[in-house]
């Protein structure tokens, strides 16, 4: 039987200079993936309104797939689309709205959605309008931020203090996962008996999907991590040691992933690292990665992991359609 998955991201941008990150992708775009064979479906572009004034970077970040319907986030944007078929139903663009990286649908039609330039998550209606905005770090989002501007044209509000990446549900309850604390918390910040999730591991975590009863996360260092909430005990998976004995080269940013069946297989995505965000924001010594600056990368790709056993399956290379990131990966 052919396997269908989709594939969210962006094309980035061809500099000759360092580039900013909040300026580096050309293009928001989803691939298929049918049979191991990658094809760009759906390329956009924000319009002005939506955007910065100068460079502004086109990309979908972490997206949800429900049904015939597709929900996608740029970095201002919400969109709802046709699925398979990705025409545009609806575009939701609010003025708090900066450096979105997720969006979920709730049950009864509510939309909660990662305001990562604000540390904060926005509960929508489900005609889009903005029913509150949550600070991830408790308070009000308005301590610290202006509630006056239009953030859609600010470039950046980074440094984040907390980075809100990922939302999922418990018990019918919204949860985001905080980059910069490594963990997941409750959006309404009352645990109600349980615990936050510390991810761990040293490094900023991805993701937060929920598949036969288990929480799945990534790291950007390239592991994936398994939660039993109901007794709390993780299980890391370190993908890095999948390895052959003579590859020295880093997996990539890991980012996006998908359990299958029982949860013992997962398709991991990898974006092809750039050296300065492999010097700056990654600790590979501890995998015995040599740095140096002429070192050839991996490409931008996903990759099929037997967790039982920890081994590689499958590696699907993403970049034949023009996919330099990836963000999220979804099944038929």
């Amino acid at each position: 039987m052919t396997e269908t998955l989709w594939v969210v991201g962006g094309e980035q941008r061809v500099q000759f200079s360092k580039p900013k990150e909040w300026s580096q992708y050309r293009r928001a775009v989803v691939v298929r993936v049918e049979d191991g064979r990658p094809e760009r479906v759906l390329e956009y572009e924000s319009p002005p309104e939506h955007r910065p004034d100068e460079t502004p970077s086109f990309v979908f970040k972490a997206a949800t797939f429900a049904g015939d319907t597709a929900y996608l986030c740029t970095q201002t944007e919400v969109l709802i689309c046709d699925l398979p078929g990705f025409r545009i139903r609806r575009i939701i663009s609010l003025p708090c709205f900066n450096d979105l990286h997720h969006v979920a649908p709730a049950p009864d039609g509510r939309l909660f959605v990662a305001v990562t330039g604000l540390d904060a998550v926005a509960e929508l209606s489900p005609a889009g309008e903005l029913l509150r905005l949550v600070s991830v770090l408790g308070g009000s989002p308005w301590d610290r931020f202006s509630p006056d501007l239009d953030y859609r044209k600010v470039p950046t509000t980074k440094p984040h203090q907390a980075h809100p990446n990922f939302i999922f549900f418990l018990d019918g309850r919204p949860w985001v996962t905080r980059f910069n604390q490594r963990d997941a918390v409750p959006i309404d910040g009352v645990p109600n008996g349980r615990p936050p999730f510390d991810v761990g591991t040293g490094e900023g975590i991805h993701d937060g999907h929920v598949v036969g009863g288990e929480l799945f996360f990534t790291t950007v260092g390239g592991c994936v991590v398994r939660f039993d909430p109901a007794s709390g005990r993780k299980t890391v998976f370190d993908l890095n040691t999948v390895n052959e004995p003579d590859e020295d080269r880093p997996l990539g940013w890991c980012r996006g992933v998908l359990p299958c069946g029982d949860g013992e297989r997962a398709w991991v995505g990898f974006s092809r690292l750039r050296y300065t965000t492999l010097r700056r924001n990654l600790s590979w010594l501890r995998h015995g990665f040599r740095e140096t600056e002429h070192h050839r990368e991996r490409p931008t790709r996903i990759d099929l992991y037997d967790l039982r056993r920890l081994a590689l399956c499958r590696q699907i290379d993403l970049e034949s359609a023009g996919m330099g990131a990836v963000f999220s990966i979804h099944g038929a």
